[in-house]
């Protein structure tokens, strides 16, 4: 029964405000940040961490990764995993 009453643990939200040069998972994106950070706040309450990426280049989208990761191939096979949980259109992106 406490189990089942038990809150999740509450995940974290991160801005990152410069590149990194990892590659991450998105779940994500919109041009209104506020739709994306209202997003990360309800992954938030689920326990799920999460990171705000800014829009850069020449894309005026800001993405919500769920994920970062020092290869392409290790963020693709984490991708592929949620897939299941965040829909066919979770990519990865080096930022």
């Amino acid at each position: 029964e406490a189990v089942a009453n038990a809150k999740p643990k509450e995940g974290t939200i991160e801005v990152l405000s410069s590149p990194t040069k990892r590659f991450y998972v998105v779940i994500s994106s919109a041009v209104d940040a506020d739709l994306t950070m209202d997003y990360a706040k309800k992954l938030s309450a689920k326990g799920v961490s999460s990171k705000l990426i800014p829009p850069f280049g020449k894309w005026k989208f800001n993405r919500l990764a769920i994920g970062d990761y020092d290869s392409f191939d290790a963020a693709q096979s984490q991708a592929n995993v949620v897939k299941a949980d965040y829909g066919n259109a979770v990519w990865v992106i080096r930022y």
